[in-house]
This record gives structure tokens, sequence and C-alpha cells, in this order.
């Protein structure tokens, strides 16, 4: 899940180019203890670079924190475990249309699947065309790959509103709708909780709505990025993939995952957070400020904005032993009485501002491993080359994936996680 709301998604896309006002330090002059979230720093934008009630971070503290209450009651633990079973069967659905195909484009099969996961958990199994008009809204706010015509800007910007409005209304409509065809008992989604809102009067239907495009749209383009990584580094460690087999084996064995199993399931949560360590979607987070203070004893003025790399955060040797290998044994080894620093590790943002749906996010990318690498062997196309980009997120561009099921003979050699680098091409 993206940090914040999903206005940030413009400060995700940014380079240092883009930031001709932003205070800058040596990087050894701020550590994530400086790194504290304090009201001198703000989010002005939403989504679609305007006010939309109840899911924009306005200037008005407030109200943004209501509409953060309010989204937080769909994202929520016991919302979550409501939905869990559903996240397992519809990860194995799709998992066994990429075993048909043989080979998958990884981010468009992968964001494929998250816009599924997002929208079924937000609004039940009828999503009705949300995952498509979602794709549509992220391909309109791709970053231009080269310089365009004066004139295509605006047209760009009609085509983001279009698509948005398309967006918002298929929504709206499932909200209805569920409103009117939900029967008593069953498990609620985000947008009943939110409609329970509505009727407190703590928000209106389009406030309710905004809501649930902010968590949309949050979710399902950074969820689908680290899943890339996660196959393509589990296909470059063939002893950390085996370690994961034998857990997924043996807790598992063969059935798919529900939330009872999660707290089994260590190794491949420690994985997932190893790849968010390694390959932080929102690589670099950015803040406006909004009055005068002082960052790491740097004076920082109104008006200027201070960006902060979580990827280069996440690979400080002075937090990290060997910060550039991919040893999920990190996680599982780290003794409770030397924790890390509160920012050293802050892949879902930090401070007021953080992710709501974190929790969400772990728990989806979990259970979606499990799922997967218990029916199905992915591994990088021979002759392939992904590269690196952060053209919106960052992204394993390119990726191929070829998919087939599972050879014969269990992974069972079981033994201490070993350390290696993270991926090469």
């Amino acid at each position: 899940m993206r940090p914040g709301t999903p206005h940030c998604r413009s400060a995700g896309r940014a380079t240092w180019r883009a930031l001709p006002r932003a205070a800058t330090f040596p990087t050894r002059g701020v550590t994530p203890g400086d790194v504290e979230a304090r009201h001198p720093y703000t989010i002005t934008r939403d989504l679609l670079g305007e006010e939309t009630d109840g899911g924009s971070a306005s200037q008005d503290l407030a109200r943004w924190m209501q509409a953060r209450s309010l989204a937080g009651r769909g994202l929520n633990r016991s919302s979550l475990r409501s939905a869990e079973d559903r996240l397992a069967a519809t990860t194995a659905r799709h998992a066994e249309t990429w075993q048909a195909r043989g080979r998958i484009e990884a981010i468009p099969a992968l964001e494929e699947l998250s816009a599924t996961l997002i929208a079924e958990f937000c609004l039940g199994p009828e999503t009705g065309q949300v995952p498509a008009r979602l794709g549509r809204l992220q391909d309109a706010l791709l970053p231009a790959a080269v310089p365009l015509p004066a004139r295509w800007p605006s047209l760009r910007r009609r085509r983001l509103h279009r698509v948005g409005r398309e967006l918002a209304g298929e929504v709206s409509r499932l909200i209805h709708r569920r409103r009117g065809t939900r029967q008593d008992g069953s498990p609620a989604v985000v947008a009943d909780l939110l409609s329970s809102a509505c009727d407190e009067g703590a928000i209106h239907h389009d406030g309710a709505t905004s809501i649930i495009v902010s968590i949309l749209f949050a979710a399902h383009e950074t969820t689908a990025a680290v899943l890339a990584w996660l196959f393509l580094l589990l296909d470059q460690h063939p002893q950390v993939h085996r370690q994961v087999l034998a857990e997924v084996d043996r807790e598992l064995a063969g059935r798919l995952p529900t939330a009872a199993d999660l707290p089994r399931l260590a190794v491949t949560e420690a994985v997932v957070k190893e790849t968010l360590r390694l390959y932080p979607p929102l690589w670099l987070l950015e803040r406006t400020v909004d009055q005068h203070t002082q960052l790491a004893g740097h004076p920082l003025r109104p008006g200027q904005r201070v960006a902060v790399s979580p990827f280069v955060l996440h690979r400080d040797a002075r937090h990290y032993d060997q910060p550039t290998a991919f040893r999920p044994d990190r996680r599982i080894d780290r003794s409770a009485a030397d924790p890390l620093p509160k920012y050293a590790f802050m892949p879902f943002g930090g401070g007021p501002r953080n992710c709501l749906g974190a929790h969400f996010g772990t728990v989806a990318m979990v259970r979606a491993t499990a799922t997967v690498a218990g029916r199905y062997r992915l591994s990088r196309t021979a002759g392939t080359t992904p590269a690196f980009s952060t053209r919106t997120i960052l992204q394993p561009d390119g990726l191929t994936l070829d998919v087939a099921d599972r050879p014969p003979g269990r992974g069972s050699d079981a033994h201490k996680l070993p350390t290696g680098p993270g991926p090469r091409w």
C-alpha cells in the first residue's frame, strides 16, 4: 500500500530534478530519529489534484483526520479477517490462468490480480468494472516517456478526469447496490462500514466513494510491484525458495492459507518484508514545509519540499548488515531486545500519514506468495532482462515469468536461510 493517501503518487513519481526548491542534506547528517512526522510537513493535493470530500489530505487537518478515521474503519484487522478467505481463492484463480498461458508479463498480470484483491476487499465479491477502470486510471496517470506538444497536457488532464469520474461512478453504483442486496450476517467489507458511517451522518455518499477510490488506487500498483520483485528474488535465490516451499508444504499441506495459518508462515512473511526493504515501491516520499522548522539542524522555510528515499534508507549499513544482500533471515533472527530505529524501515511511510492499509498489504502479499508458491514455479524467462524502472514506482520493468506446475518432490531441505545479493542483470 502507498504511504499516506494516494495523492502521494505524484511525489512517488518525482525525480530530484522535480524538486527545484527541495531541501537536500548530506545523507549522513540525517538519521531515522530525525525523520519524525510533525505538523510543519503537509500534503495539499489529492489523487486528481483537487479537494474531494473525505478522500483528500486537505489543509484542514481536522477534516483530513476524520477522513482517515473513517477509512480506517474498513482497513482494521476484523474486517480483514472476514475477507482473507477470498484473498487466497482469488489468487489461486488468477495463478491457474497464468499456468494455462505458460508465460506472463509480470507487472500487468500482478496488477490485474492486486486490483481484483483490493476491489473485493472494499466492495465484496461483485466488483463490476472496477478492476478494469482502475487500470485505465493508472494508464492515464503515467508520465509521458517523451516530451509532448504543448496542447497535449490539457488533453491528458481531461482524460484523467474522465476516467477518474468513470471509476468513481462505478464504485458509487456498487456501494448503492450492496446496500440493497447485502444479507444479514454476511462478512462486512469496507463499503459496508463506510455506509454505516453515512447512516450516522459522519460522511455523505460522495465522501465514502472517494475514500474507496483512494484505497483502490493506493493499493493495487504497489502490491503488484512488490510481488514482481519477490518472485524474481525467489527465482534468483533457490535456497530461500526451497525454504519457503518447505514451510508452505509443512503448514498448509496443499490447501489454501487461512487466517489461522499466518502466524506459522514466518519465513514467507520474512521474504515479503525483506523484499519491501530492498525494493520499496514508493522509493521517494515528499512533503511540503508548512511553517519554519529544522531537520537535523538544517533550517527549513515554508514552501520548501523535503524528500526522503526509503530505498536509500533501507540500504544504510548503520542499520543493516550486508545492506544490499537479500537476507530474509535478518527478520527472523533479530532479537526483540535490539529493534531497528523507528524509521529505519518505512515501506509504508511513517508518522500520522503512514499507510492505513499497511497490515492489509502485508497480509495480502504473504497470502499470495504462499498460494502461488505452493502450486506453481515462477521463473524469469530465459533471455529477458528486466529494467530497473522508477517511471511511476520502483518496479522491474519488462519482467517476464514462465509459470509451470511445481516439479515432483517437495522443498523439504529446510535449513538456515542463506545470504546472497539482490537481483543482478
